[in-house]
């Protein structure tokens, strides 16, 4: 299994940070991460929030693979329709694997919230077909060769990638998957698949079986899976929830509440699902968070992984070092103890 660590740059801006501490900060840890031996780093996306989430992973990811020359560098994820034309896309995908040396994950999402449609004149009801054509348009620039594409939102005729991807072919690519069609598109694909941190681990156990699954059937073979968490290392859990709280509060109760992703939870009186409310008390309760997430000692986050990855078999494990707040001391402790009890000498 690889580690890698995401960044998705937001300040705390109740806490009075700048919007350029996250970036700056992030790149100093990133350059930690490289010389401690992680695998990867990776830049998310978001569009309009106050919080200043990165907006940009692919120029992000620029900066990434110089402070980090170590890493493989991604995007967990970019979303593919808000990026313009694909073959724009493609360009700028394919400068930053040139400027590190083939070292390019690509991740990919189609998006979710329709403000962020909305901000850029798009029409989120079209952002499937617009995802589809976008892969179809990256997949034949990856090529090398010249090609012609008329879809029913985009066309190209006489593209052609300058420069390509270091390495001849498609880079690796992912996509983010929830929903089981998702699953099957990235099939479709031979991508990777990309887990968001909010899932449970039971979930992510039935969504990989599921993804698996249909792998098989597509005659696929075996397709990596990644899987994103939130780590906090402590003294023990509660600990761990105590030095971490207002940071993750900041993410999880403004950014990610529950109201505005859709959230659920599994009663275990009746042991059906149902949405999740931010003043439910299972919200960002210790349960809540063993269920999904890594949190005590280093010693206690290496026996967890040790239980959950022969029923997951992770590829990557991605966490994220740095929510907005969090003092850059204590995540650069934080990232070495982590590497500690994670990373071995041969990684």
């Amino acid at each position: 299994m690889k580690l890698g660590i995401s960044f998705s740059f937001q300040a705390h801006r109740g806490l009075g940070e700048p919007y350029d501490k996250a970036y700056r900060e992030a790149l100093e840890l990133a350059a930690e991460a490289s010389r401690l031996g992680y695998h990867s780093i990776w830049a998310s996306e978001h569009h309009g929030e106050p919080d200043g989430y990165c907006p940009s992973p692919v120029v992000a990811c620029a900066a990434l693979a110089v402070a980090a020359p170590n890493c493989r560098i991604g995007q967990a994820v970019a979303l593919a329709p808000l990026h313009g034309h694909p073959m724009r896309l493609a360009e700028d995908l394919s400068v930053v694997d040139n400027l590190s040396g083939g070292r390019i994950e690509i991740g990919l999402g189609q998006g979710y919230r329709p403000p962020e449609f909305d901000q850029f004149g798009w029409n989120y009801a079209t952002r499937t077909r617009a995802f589809e054509e976008s892969l179809d348009i990256l997949e034949k620039a990856w090529t090398g060769d010249a090609f012609d594409y008329e879809g029913k939102i985009y066309s190209v005729k006489g593209g052609l990638l300058r420069p390509p991807p270091v390495k001849p072919g498609r880079p690796p690519l992912w996509i983010g998957a929830a929903h089981p069609k998702a699953r099957a598109r990235a099939v479709r694909r031979r991508a990777g698949f990309l887990v968001a941190p909010l899932a449970e681990w039971g979930l992510v156990e039935y969504q990989f079986k599921s993804f698996d699954d249909e792998a098989a059937r597509q005659g696929a073979g075996k397709l990596p899976r990644a899987v994103m968490r939130e780590i906090l290392v402590g003294d023990s859990p509660a600990d761990a929830i105590k030095r971490h709280q207002p940071f993750i509060d900041e993410v999880y109760r403004v950014q990610y509440k529950p109201e505005r992703i859709g959230l659920t939870y599994i009663d275990k009186e009746t042991k059906e699902r149902k949405p999740l409310t931010s003043d439910h008390p299972h919200f960002m309760s210790d349960d809540f968070m063993q269920e999904r997430w890594l949190l005590g000692t280093p010693e206690d986050i290496a026996a967890k992984l040790a239980r959950w990855q022969p029923r997951l078999g992770m590829d990557h494990l991605i966490f994220t070092p740095h929510p907005p707040g969090m003092p850059l001391r204590q995540s650069v402790d934080e990232i070495g103890l982590i590497a500690k009890a994670l990373i071995s000498p041969s990684a």
